[in-house]
């Protein structure tokens, strides 16, 4: 065999080798999961509510309604409040743990400016 055949076929060989370890050391460096082959594709979910996954988003439904029913991702106003609903509810803001304020409600702006004794 010739020489520089050798060399050539001994270093492919030798990158071969190399190359996984090389990823093997660079991910336990950065410790970081080694990556494997992909698996195999699992079972498709559950079909979402109208078609979609239930979280496209909030929405702003106005001034709370008592005994209304409300889902997850409405947000409504509440005794100058702003709420989150975190489960379907017919219960009320601040009196129902499925409400969670979002924005607590400050001191009126006329309140504020009596205060001062006038505005600036």
């Amino acid at each position: 065999m010739r020489p520089e055949f050798l060399a050539e076929h001994l270093g492919a060989t030798m990158r071969g080798l190399i190359d996984p370890l090389a990823l093997r050391v660079a991910a336990l460096e950065a410790r970081a999961p080694i990556p494997g082959p992909p698996g195999p594709a699992g079972p498709a979910g559950p079909s979402g509510r109208d078609g979609i996954d239930g979280k496209a988003g909030l929405r702003y439904l106005g001034v709370h309604v008592a005994g209304k029913t409300y889902d997850v991702g409405d947000l409504v106003t509440a005794g100058g409040s702003a709420w989150y609903c975190g489960r379907t509810t017919t219960g009320d803001p601040g009196r129902s743990p499925d409400w969670q304020l979002m924005v607590k409600r400050g001191r009126d702006a006329r309140a504020a400016r009596d205060e001062r004794g006038s505005e600036r």
